[in-house]
Formats: structure tokens, C-alpha cells, sequence
């Protein structure tokens, strides 16, 4: 059986054949043509936004008790928009004794103390450099990070209130 199609004048018609060609004029064919191959190429259906990159530069000197020590080391932080997920590389190195803890505190402000939000690794894991983890972050602690009021501590045995310290700071994008 044929099928047959309604014309703009709202007269029955057999079908065209088709040739293979655009069915509409070649101007308009050619511009959604490009606007598919725009849209397509753009990623922009199925692409996350990038991540919001974050830091802190480990040291003594950011400890708000006197600690000597040699011992320096950087965290890397990506958060996911989407998720709330929020990743971390943790590199430390010259501590003056075993590290016994590493996590991010806050809410604070710089120089003063704040309690535990969450561990960077088990005790037993510190000693496999590089500490690396993620949590899905609440939006009380989504709000601290952004004002810049939470910082990672590590702890040693030498210095069990922490011999290494660095504020979270959000990277300026690129």
C-alpha cells in the first residue's frame, strides 16, 4: 500500500521519491547542517563544566603554634559542580617524624583552629605518598571552602597538634 501525504494546498499527493538531496531549500538545508555539526562539536550535550580547582602549600610557618621543621608539601583539590565531589593529591615530604593524621579543618580564619571536617586518609595510609581521595562535600562545607576558611593539617608524632599546615585556596582559572 502507498502512503500519501498532505501538501501545503491540503491536497493528497503521492509521496516524492527521494533523491537523496536535502527536502528543503539548499540555503536553509546547508544552515542546519552547520548548526548540527556546531552543536555536536561544541560538546556542549553531554560535557561537564571543568572542575573548580583548588590548593594549599603546606609549611610550618602556617601552624598557629611555634613548629620547627623542614618538612613542605602541596595539596591538589578538584571539585565537581555536578556532584559536590571533591578530590584530592596530598605530596609531603622532610616531616621531622611520622605523620599520624592529615585532614582539612574549618571553618576558620588563618592563624586560628577549627575542628576536623573530614580525614585525607587513614592513619594507616599515610605513608603511601601520594594521598589521594574524595568526598561528597555538604553545602555548609561547599560555602566554607569558597570564603577561603578551610585548611589541611598534618599531624606527627612530634608534633601531634600539627607539624604541617595550608590554607585551601581556589586557583584563578586559566
Amino acid at each position: 500500500m502507498r502512503a500519501l501525504r498532505v501538501t501545503e494546498s491540503m491536497s493528497l499527493t503521492k509521496p516524492r521519491q527521494s533523491t537523496g538531496s536535502c527536502p528543503a531549500s539548499a540555503p536553509l538545508c546547508l544552515l542546519m547542517i552547520m548548526t548540527l555539526v556546531m552543536f555536536v562539536s561544541s560538546g556542549s550535550a553531554n560535557e561537564l563544566p571543568d572542575p573548580i580547582v583548588f590548593y594549599a602549600d603546606l609549611s610550618a610557618d602556617e601552624q598557629s603554634s611555634t613548629t620547627i621543621s623542614p618538612g613542605s608539601g602541596r595539596v591538589d583539590f578538584f571539585l565537581e559542580r555536578a556532584t559536590q565531589r571533591f578530590s584530592w593529591v596530598v605530596r609531603f615530604q622532610d616531616l621531622t617524624t611520622r605523620p599520624i593524621g592529615a585532614a582539612v579543618h574549618g571553618p576558620q580564619r588563618p592563624g586560628t583552629n577549627a575542628g576536623v571536617q573530614f580525614a585525607l586518609a587513614p592513619e594507616s595510609g599515610l605513608s603511601n605518598l601520594p594521598l589521594q581521595g574524595s568526598v561528597v562535600l555538604t553545602d555548609a562545607q561547599i560555602e566554607y571552602l569558597l570564603s577561603g576558611r578551610m585548611y589541611v593539617n598534618i599531624r606527627t608524632l612530634r608534633y601531634p597538634e600539627g607539624e604541617l599546615r595550608g590554607q585551601i585556596e581556589r586557583q584563578p582559572p586559566r
